[in-house]
């Protein structure tokens, strides 16, 4: 059985509810962004035809996570709006720790709000001492694709483009590193 999520988040003096379940009569996720009981957007993704329910509750999961995520950095309005049918998009998803020096960056990309398996993602990165390329990468079935990041003293700039058929997309992201 799949279970939704429920979290209230205060972010710029605002208390927002946010809302991840999935609609499976129409093979999507769909988070719902609540302030004082009034929904005020959504972010639905649609669902691969052949999802497993442990892909499908980790994909909630990753969705529930990134609208938090956009709206303690104050981009609300950002992560309700919903892309045409000709947007390509990349998403964070979050990382995990493998070592004192090294993470996985997990990011998911979106093709007109579908989750775009096959896609080229590739990513440079640069801080204050040096900079690099990661090594270019397929997004699996859900859309999604890990990079190993050697993590750099402070924060370190990565610039990740998306390419699927002849449409590309970039998206910056500052990634700070807890290494002293």
């Amino acid at each position: 059985m799949i279970f939704g999520f429920n979290t209230d988040i205060r972010a710029q003096g605002t208390v927002y509810h946010v809302q991840t379940e999935l609609r499976d009569y129409e093979r999507r996720l769909e988070s719902q962004v609540f302030v004082s009981g009034r929904c005020i957007g959504k972010r639905c993704t649609a669902l691969p035809q052949e999802s497993a329910e442990e892909a499908v509750q980790e994909l909630a999961r990753a969705q529930h996570r990134w609208v938090l995520e956009a709206i303690r950095e104050g981009f609300v309005d950002e992560v309700l709006d919903q892309e045409t049918a000709e947007t390509l998009v990349v998403q964070f998803l979050g990382s995990m720790r493998v070592s004192d020096e090294e993470v996985i960056l997990r990011f998911r990309v979106l093709s007109g709000g579908y989750v775009a398996g096959s896609a080229e993602v590739g990513a440079s990165w640069k801080c204050e001492s040096a900079s690099g390329t990661l090594e270019s990468a397929l997004t699996n079935d859900a859309g999604v694709v890990e990079m190993r990041l050697a993590l750099a003293r402070g924060a370190t700039e990565l610039e990740v483009k998306a390419r699927l058929h002849e449409r590309e997309t970039m998206r910056r992201f500052l990634i700070k590193s807890a290494r002293t």
